[in-house]
């Protein structure tokens, strides 16, 4: 009988220790991919700019390490003609990306250039808000806050 005790009591150390080194293992594993944590974010930014945002939509953006860049927008509203005034960095004190009058059709897709962005090393990644300033045809002045920030990385 006490050989039996023991036994058991031995199983279970030797699966706590299977257990632990599995978990050990894994927090390693996932320390040696940071890249992935930024890569998830990218993926949420695009998928946000791309379907939730809304008049504008972002399609594709890319900006290069001195701050200059393009974004591709597209007018996703169905009421008509709207007429981008400005676009500004809401991370800083409203530094202006583009103040270049654009206007866009209903289900229009146009390139705006857009210059003072954060500058940053090739590769490294690119984060901030954007607040698209435009006007309906009834109003002026209405403003667009992104509820996710444009995320990439610089070319």
């Amino acid at each position: 009988m006490a050989y039996m005790k023991g036994q058991g009591a031995t199983e279970y150390l030797v699966l706590l220790a299977v257990v632990l080194i599995i978990a050990l293992v894994s927090i390693a594993l996932l320390g040696f991919f940071p890249g992935m944590a930024s890569d998830a974010k990218i993926t949420q930014s695009n998928s946000y700019w791309r379907g939730e945002a809304r008049p504008f939509a972002i399609i594709d953006h890319q900006i290069n390490t001195s701050g200059a860049g393009t974004l591709i927008l597209q007018n996703v509203e169905a009421s008509g003609a709207l007429t981008i005034t400005a676009i500004v960095n809401s991370n800083t004190t409203g530094t202006s990306l583009s103040s270049t009058q654009v206007t866009f059709g209903s289900g229009e897709t146009k390139n705006i250039s857009i210059s003072a962005a954060p500058t940053g090393t090739s590769g490294s990644v690119y984060d901030f808000g954007l607040v698209i300033t435009y006007t309906s045809p009834n109003i002026a002045g209405l403003k667009q806050y992104g509820a996710k920030n444009i995320i990439g990385k610089y070319t």
